[in-house]
């Protein structure tokens, strides 16, 4: 039996297709779930109880999602997701037309389980990856982000006008890609898994077992992945987070926020036809390096000024930053398991990575209360600069001994067989 199903064209294709189908989802969901809940809850204090929910119910469910992929598989969670997203688009649906607040708080929680599952597309991609292209495959799975942040607000828009009642059409639009996602990760080649060890050969848990946090935090592939994911994605929600209030609090058009949020979109994914290049030829520690050195440049932007154009920069620039780190601190995590072995590992990094994100979008609002844009931009370096610090002082120390602990061509059936 060969130590790994083989990677084909079609199966990156179809992850490609379930990321464009997942960011395009959850764009219709985070426009416009804040607006659906002011119309709807029975008190403004509650209007954005249902997009709350959203994110907590994320943040539960990715760390979830991890262990069940070490059980069932990516291919199973994942269709999993798109069956929340199926119910929770048809429910939302129903709640906007039967002005029921409470329902939709639930269909919002079932919208939160299906972005849960979004990261861990990645994951299968590297996972089916020949020895040699997971990093690649990383940045391809990327491009699904850009093609929905190009066709999502149309398609946002134009489903918005196709039923009588707000908010309606937009949601069934999610029911409709939650269904396409179900067959996109179903046909997705079978992903290398642990297996159990050979009757009488001794023991249950051993080196074909999960990888787990205790085994990995020595790995400074791992160390490196657990830091650079969540701040990295703390900063870019801290800034998208906060450039639509400064836009309208500096007085320019609806038409100019618009833009920033779509180029601030453009910058997370349009990188991605080049990053994963740009990293099989610099390796993941300096590709970190650049990320974070252009999130500081993003920062400074912020901090000159409040002009469209000082916005345009900082917001552009957070996200491109974050797209070389992400990638990155990806590539990370899969060097620190054995291909098959890393779902609890994915697991605890996803759930710190959404922690300190939902963090970030909580305070988003009182930060730039107190603090203003300019300084909003100072906080960004205050953040970023340690960072780079870190991570310059921490690879040139540890850089030889992550090469030596890369695990990721190491198959987990490999690993059982060699029990």
């Amino acid at each position: 039996m060969s130590s790994r199903p083989p990677r084909t064209a079609a199966d990156l294709t179809r992850l490609v297709g379930s990321q464009t189908i997942y960011y395009g989802a959850v764009s219709v969901d985070l426009t416009l779930t804040s607006l659906a809940g002011l119309r709807l809850a029975p008190t403004p204090l509650l209007a954005t109880l249902p997009l709350t929910l959203i994110t907590g119910f994320g943040l539960l469910a990715s760390v979830a999602a991890g262990l069940l992929t070490a059980r069932y598989g990516y291919r199973a969670v994942m269709a999993m997701g798109g069956g929340c997203a199926v119910a929770g688009g048809l429910l939302a649906m129903t709640a906007v037309y039967a002005h029921a607040f409470w329902l939709l708080c639930v269909a919002t929680s079932l919208l939160g389980a299906y972005r849960s599952t979004g990261g861990y597309i990645r994951y299968l991609a590297a996972d089916l990856a020949p020895d040699g292209r997971k990093e690649r495959s990383l940045s391809i799975v990327m491009y699904g982000g850009l093609i929905a942040a190009f066709l999502g607000p149309f398609a946002a828009l134009a489903a918005s006008r196709a039923f009588p009642v707000e908010f309606a059409g937009s949601y069934a639009l999610v029911a409709v890609l939650g269904l396409a996602a179900v067959p996109l990760a179903l046909t997705v080649s079978r992903e290398p898994r642990p297996v159990p060890p050979p009757a009488g050969a001794g023991g249950g848990g051993g080196a074909q077992a999960p990888a787990t946090f205790t085994e990995s935090r020595g790995n400074p592939n791992f160390v490196a992945a657990l830091v650079l994911l969540p701040l990295s994605g703390a900063l870019m929600t801290l800034v998208m987070a906060i450039g639509p209030l400064a836009n309208a609090h500096a007085h320019h058009s609806s038409a100019t926020g618009a833009a920033l949020i779509q180029w601030h979109l453009v910058g997370m994914f349009a990188p991605a036809l080049i990053s994963g290049e740009l990293m099989r030829r610099i390796g993941p520690w300096h590709t970190a390096l650049t990320g974070i050195g252009i999130t500081l440049l993003g920062g400074f932007a912020g901090a000159s000024g409040d002009s469209a154009a000082a916005m345009m920069g900082a917001m552009v620039c957070a996200g491109v930053g974050w797209n070389f780190t992400y990638l990155a601190g990806t590539a990370f995590l899969v060097r620190s398991y054995a291909t098959g072995r890393g779902s609890r590992l994915q697991a605890a990094v996803e759930g710190a990575t959404g922690a300190v994100s939902v963090v970030a979008s909580l305070l988003s609002a009182t930060a730039f209360d107190t603090l203003g844009w300019r300084m909003s931009g100072v906080l960004v370096l205050a953040v970023a600069g340690p960072l780079l610090m870190w991570q310059f002082r921490y690879g040139r120390r540890n850089a030889t001994a992550a090469d030596a602990l890369d695990l990721s061509a190491v198959s987990a059936r490999a690993v059982v067989g060699e029990a």
